[in-house]
């Protein structure tokens, strides 16, 4: 067949207009003859199909999946034709598991679907530039990777000579989630002291109460172990718009008799699908939790036994000063971390097993039967139990009482509670929005102490956090330079709150009455608990920094007061500010240096983080565009150039405490003295050296598009063969204890902070919103359908899937008062700042609120002024809290969230 040029095609198509095709005979479209026998019967040639045949035909297919910030994690194929993506699809190969259980295939969403577009689009950075005018102006000059690198060089040595190490950001953000890709940065930081800030935190999306509860919020189920539940609850999360690839597992568990529940203030693309959507007062779900408590313990729906081995409820608390008993009350010099119960067999009070200062790490009673109600006397001391305060606490939020808060009936509640406490497995599903709300904490405590009430734990039932951490210790070293040494660490809500002087705006929007009356401290309260924190060492806080390296960190899209926060920030790194990205974003444009990165089908990596037990291989399909270059290969080059500059200059290198960051070898470490060169090479070294991967090799691997891990993959217990992933299990039927201060699941918390806001057990605060300040409409931002935070948000297919523009969800009923029509261009404001967006009529949302989707970029609204100009925030100061067994700055698990979710606001319309 012969080759169909440009223009033959466009002759071709002038004499299709005019009915006439050219080729062994002449063809009108309309009178297309029917071939009955294409295999036997000459087949006219009809040379514009070769368009439509050669669409199908590629060079090579290679494996990617897409590794921005989301937990899908699903699996592609790359269709390569002359080194160019044309298209890409779902592998679509992962094994059953159980033949009992759907398998996980299809994984995908119209985002990764659309990625051979968005790498070619206008925003793509393509070369090394340099800011030849002011910040943000858009002026810049092309570099050679060798000049760009040594200029930067430079200037990372002359804040180490000028300043010291330890004032350097070099923050990698959550659209690096990838194990190569996100190593580089950290590996980095490890050997400069460079400043990593949480990522889950700087974007609210930690769920504290969880940690709280269980020691360890990233412990949850794979998606597949859904559908053995019997009850689903979701909270806080809309997975048929933001687990695309996991949602299916809800509705087959609906299908296999599950009965599903939508906790939501709007009437969502999850709740339409639900046996019952509860129409939730926005902000309320720790009042609703609390009366389902108080539903289960006055009706006696609890278990006991169960009760009695996995939660903290039977330790005794000391009536005198409301503090747990301990041994140090008791003996001294005893431990402070060793507690009691009252063995009704004995009729004495007996150490708990499997405490932090317990010896005997077990949860097994053994014969003890520990009391759940009483008073009683120790060597004079009088006690009762942890049961004891959580039910009179629970006695406050009787449905009848609550029903004014949360809008849901107390008769619902009633019937809903029995329902779940009558459950063979329940499952209660939190999103990540649970912790951009000041009230989450107690939200994911309450709904913990639900699920223990009531015997839901390892194959039971639990809290889907929504992530899950996977045991990869070569992936640590890997990124931490294996532990000689570490990054400074820093609690990501806490850091930007600071270092953006978030507090002086936050007193502009909040009332102080107003704001201690709703959510039980104001901003003076808060700012002594942040020094307070600080101070006593409990959250670590590095100060001001000279220069920041940013790498897949759209912060001056996240962050709230946002030009307030970019302006403050400029001044802060005056001296170097480098962004290491893949397009030109919100904060690109305001860099001095900006370094091109690989896309995700641009080179080697692995991924995990998501809900399966699968690792998805990134193997290069094309080569990066431009000058790009993956992120382990932009890290060794800049490593190279400070140690040559280094040893030029004659800067040996730095004492940081007790470790050394010696600059004449930085590059030598990182590359393993040669051996890890490249994206390659780390993909390779992990491969040959994670234990989770049962010896597969990487080629192996990227035959077939992933791995799938071993026992040795899970971080709690290990994964089982050929069943879905219950947290857990461990705990309930392996009796190993709960890495809390007890032991066990954590229901009283005497920590100074819980006790100054009477905290000390499960109860239901408020979030600021509209009753915090004098602006009468409440906010809320959830995740998009169409992008993952602000990646996709701008990108063309993207945008014609939905309005095109920044909108704003309204109720019509508002609308209407308010003198706004659908489609209409409205001003959001506050104190704080103001944005424009279009009006989109939502029926379902309540009258007092408005609802948009974040992630939009600044410059895509109008005057450039972003939705977070006018989102005030605040910190939760229970999440700063130290010092006390497992509440202490943990990554990725105990530490401030930034907040999305207390400002208000109020609209009107734009002539």
């Amino acid at each position: 067949m012969q080759r169909i040029g440009r223009r033959d095609f466009l002759k071709g198509g002038t004499l299709v207009g005019a009915g006439v095709l050219v080729g062994n005979q002449a063809w009108a479209l309309n009178r297309l003859e029917p071939i009955d026998d294409t295999l036997n019967e000459e087949y006219p040639y009809r040379g514009w199909e070769d368009l439509y045949r050669r669409e199908f035909t590629w060079d090579k297919i290679g494996k990617a999946a897409h590794c921005i910030n989301c937990e899908g994690n699903c699996a592609f194929n790359v269709f390569v034709k002359d080194g160019i993506v044309l298209r890409e699809e779902q592998l679509g190969q992962y094994p059953q598991i159980n033949p009992t259980v759907p398998d996980a295939n299809p994984r995908g969403c119209q985002k990764g679907s659309i990625h051979s577009a968005a790498m070619y689009e206008g925003d793509r950075l393509r070369y090394p530039l340099k800011r030849v005018g002011a910040r943000g102006e858009g002026k810049w000059q092309r570099l050679s990777w060798d000049e760009i690198t040594e200029e930067i060089a430079d200037k990372i040595i002359d804040i180490f000579v000028e300043h010291g190490p330890g004032k350097l950001m070099t923050h990698t953000g959550s659209g690096n989630l990838s194990m190569v890709r996100f190593a580089a940065p950290y590996r980095f930081a490890s050997l400069v002291g460079g400043v990593q800030l949480d990522i889950f935190t700087d974007v609210g999306d930690l769920n504290t109460g969880a940690h709280l509860a269980y020691g360890n919020p990233l412990e949850s189920f794979t998606s597949d172990a859904w559908f053995d539940a019997d009850y689903i609850m979701m909270s806080l999360i809309n997975p048929n718009a933001t687990r695309i690839p996991d949602a299916h597992f809800i509705w087959e568990a609906k299908y296999n008799g599950a009965r599903v529940v939508s906790v939501a203030p709007d009437y969502n693309p999850s709740s339409i699908h639900a046996d019952l959507w509860l129409p939730i007062h926005q902000g309320s779900d720790p009042f609703l939790a609390m009366s389902f408590v108080n539903v289960i313990i006055t009706e006696g729906l609890t278990k006991p036994d169960f009760i009695k081995e996995q939660t903290d409820l039977p330790a005794l608390v000391r009536v005198d000063t409301g503090t747990l008993l301990r041994e140090a009350d008791l003996k001294e010099g005893g431990s402070d971390q060793v507690f009691y119960h009252w063995d009704l067999n004995s009729g004495a009070a007996v150490p708990m097993r499997g405490s932090m200062g317990s010896e005997d790490k077990t949860l097994a009673l053994d014969g003890v039967d520990p009391a759940l109600e009483g008073t009683f006397e120790v060597e004079g001391i009088t006690v009762t139990t942890v049961f004891e305060n959580v039910r009179a606490e629970a006695a406050r939020f009787a449905p009848e009482v609550t029903e004014a808060e949360t809008g849901i009936s107390a008769a619902l509640v009633r019937e809903e509670a029995r329902r779940f406490a009558g459950a063979r497995k329940a499952v209660l599903m939190h999103g990540f929005n649970i912790g951009r709300y000041s009230n989450g904490i107690y939200t994911s405590w309450a709904q913990s102490l639900m699920l223990a009430l009531t015997g839901h734990g390892g194959r039971t039932g639990g809290i889907d956090t929504s992530w899950i951490a996977w045991n990869q210790p070569k992936w640590l070293e890997l990124a931490l330079f294996g532990f000689q040494k570490l990054p400074r660490l820093e609690p990501g809500g806490l850091g930007e709150f600071q270092r953006g002087h978030m507090m002086e705006h936050a007193r502009k929007h909040f009332d102080n009455d107003k704001l201690k009356e709703r959510v039980g401290f104001d901003l003076d309260d808060l700012q002594e608990m942040i020094d307070e924190s600080i101070g006593q060492g409990w959250m670590p806080y590095h100060g001001d920094m000279k220069g920041l390296i940013s790498i897949a960190d759209n912060k001056f899209r996240r962050n709230k007061f946002a030009d307030k926060y970019r302006e403050r920030i400029l001044k802060e790194v005056e001296a170097l500010f480098v962004d290491i990205n893949v397009r030109m974003d919100s904060t690109a444009q305001w860099a001095d240096y900006l370094l091109p990165a690989a896309s995700h089908y641009e080179a080697w990596d692995l991924r995990t983080v998501g809900f399966h037990r699968f690792m998805n291989v990134f193997s290069r399909p094309v080569d990066p565009i431009g000058e790009a270059k993956p992120d382990w290969d932009i890290m060794a080059l800049l490593t190279r150039k400070i140690q040559d500059r280094a040893i030029k200059r004659g800067v040996a290198g730095f004492q940081d405490g007790e470790v050394s960051r010696d600059l004449h070898t930085i590059h030598d470490d990182y590359t393993l003295g040669g051996q890890l060169m490249t994206d390659y090479d780390a993909t390779r070294w992990l491969v040959e050296n994670s234990p989770e991967l049962g010896g597969v090799t990487l080629e192996e691997g990227v035959e077939r598009g992933f791995f799938v891990m071993t026992a040795e993959g899970g971080a709690n217990q290990p994964i089982p063969e050929d069943e879905p992933y219950n947290p857990f299990v461990a705990q309930t039927e392996g009796k190993k204890p709960y890495e809390t201060l007890t032991g066990r699941m954590t229901f009283f918390c005497d920590h100074p902070s819980f006790v100054r806001l009477g905290a000390t057990v499960p109860t239901a605060r408020h979030h600021a919103g509209r009753a915090a300040s004098s602006y009468p409409l409440s906010f809320y931002s959830p995740h998009t359908r169409w992008g993952i935070h602000s990646n996709w948000r701008s990108n063309k297919w993207m945008m014609r899937l939905q309005r095109g523009e920044p909108n704003i969800y309204i109720n019509p009923t508002l609308a209407a008062a308010r003198g706004i029509a659908d489609g209409a261009k409205v001003r959001v404001f506050n104190g704080t700042g103001e944005f424009f967006a279009q009006a989109k009529f939502y029926p379902s949302l309540p009258e007092t609120s408005l609802m948009m989707e974040h992630g939009w970029e600044p410059h895509q609204y109008e005057q450039a002024k972003p939705m977070n100009n006018a989102m005030a925030t605040l910190l939760q100061p229970l999440e700063l809290a130290g010092g006390w067994g497992h509440l202490g700055f943990k990554l990725f698990k105990w530490n401030a969230n930034q907040l999305a979710h207390e400002s208000s606001v109020d609209v009107e319309p734009v002539a």
